[in-house]
């Protein structure tokens, strides 16, 4: 037996109103428990200063104890509550309904009107095709850049570019200024994209060009269209002929050509890499009269420079002269179609109609509850966060409201 098994009966010890048993546990463990001898004497010595002070202390009033039972006894105070009509409850769920299904059109009205922006977008990216027949030129101007490049070896003082000093030059310098490099566009119909593609392959042979590239893509139901972009180099001077027979190959939507003027540029390159070839036979002839180390390896470096500054240049100077003794045409090919999908006659084509639309509309139906839901979902927070803080501010107020 534990000081805890007794420790609940000690007071009742103290005041003497234990029976026998009970009695006869707690002074067998007051035998062999100092503690709770302990908490015994604290017990009765409070006992006696309690009695001591009571008969110290003065009457208590006649009548104390009647009133005090006589309150107790008495009819409690009608108690305010908050009530709310029997309609209050519905009118809550109502209204936390109403703002979820208000969110929910929002975000479906939301969702619809993106879809439209998104369809207008496609169908005014795609009203080129639909424009007729008609051949568009557009002239680029070469960048103002390209035609006041600094002089690389103005620093090194190397000779400017002299002027042209014969007539034979300054004729050959106004011929320069014709120079275009011409690209074209066309899109065609066709009935058949693979026996098109095979003309226009022929055509192209048959003109002197080659096909750089080539996207056939195969359709893969039978609802597909079938189509094809190529784009092919062909030499400058039969551009508008090539187009022309490339045309017969279908039905042509629409069809540009641009030119870019870039004699400038070719005319300012081929004076720097004359300037940078001077500076290379410069650097050259100082490297064969030797000298000092250190000079020799500066020139040596500023040779290395000059020699890839030319080697970029060649090749940037034969990209411009091949863009424009070639041009390069870009084909877009789509069959032609206007019923892809061919229907039977008779009250079987109204039945499988019939069917298919309502599949259709059963699958739009789906898409839009599902998108609804989803809209929902993203957009509870609010509506949970409102209803929270309604309930919160209502039994506020029913607490502050209540009796105290």
């Amino acid at each position: 037996m534990t000081k805890h098994d007794v420790a609940e009966l000690l007071p009742f010890y103290a005041n003497g109103t234990l029976d026998a048993a009970e009695r006869a546990r707690v002074e067998t463990e007051l035998a062999s428990c100092a503690e709770c001898s302990a908490e015994l004497r604290e017990l009765e010595g409070l006992g006696a200063s309690l009695k001591a002070h009571t008969a110290t202390a003065g009457p208590l009033p006649a009548r104390i104890l009647e009133d005090a039972l006589a309150r107790i006894s008495a009819a409690p105070a009608p108690v305010t509550a908050l009530r709310t009509a029997w309609w209050g409850g519905p009118a809550r769920y109502a209204t936390a309904a109403a703002l979820v299904v208000g969110f929910g059109a929002a975000a479906v009205a939301a969702y619809h009107a993106h879809e439209a922006d998104l369809t207008r977008a496609t169908n005014g990216s795609g009203a080129s095709t639909e424009v007729a027949s008609n051949t568009v030129f557009r002239m680029t101007e070469a960048p103002k850049g390209a035609v006041r490049v600094k002089n690389p070896n103005a620093a090194a003082g190397a000779p400017a570019q002299a002027a042209p000093k014969s007539a034979a030059d300054a004729a050959t310098t106004v011929a320069k200024q014709h120079r275009l490099a011409k690209k074209a566009h066309l899109d065609l119909l066709v009935r058949d994209v693979d026996v098109s593609l095979k003309a226009v392959q022929s055509i192209v042979r048959g003109a002197g060009g080659e096909i750089i590239s080539l996207a056939d893509s195969n359709p893969r139901t039978a609802d597909a269209v079938h189509d094809a972009k190529l784009d092919v180099e062909v030499p400058a001077d039969r551009l508008e002929s090539t187009l022309d027979r490339i045309g017969t190959a279908g039905t042509v939507q629409n069809r540009t050509i641009e030119a870019e003027d870039v004699d400038a540029t070719i005319v300012d390159e081929e004076a720097r890499l004359r300037n940078l070839r001077r500076e290379e036979i410069d650097l050259r002839t100082l490297m064969d009269k030797g000298g000092k180390v250190t000079d020799i390896l500066t020139v040596q470096e500023n040779l290395s420079d000059v020699r890839g500054q030319i080697e970029q240049l060649e090749a940037q100077h034969k990209n411009d002269v091949h863009r424009v003794a070639t041009s390069t045409i870009s084909i877009q090919m789509a069959e032609d179609r206007p019923n892809p999908t061919p229907v039977k006659s008779g009250a079987g084509a109204r039945i499988d109609g019939a069917w298919h639309s309502g599949l259709n509309a059963l699958a739009d139906t789906v898409v839009a509850l599902l998108s609804t839901i989803a809209w929902c979902i993203a957009y509870a927070p609010i509506p949970l966060t409102l209803a929270g803080i309604t309930y919160a501010a209502m039994h506020l107020l029913k607490r502050r409201l209540a009796p105290r």
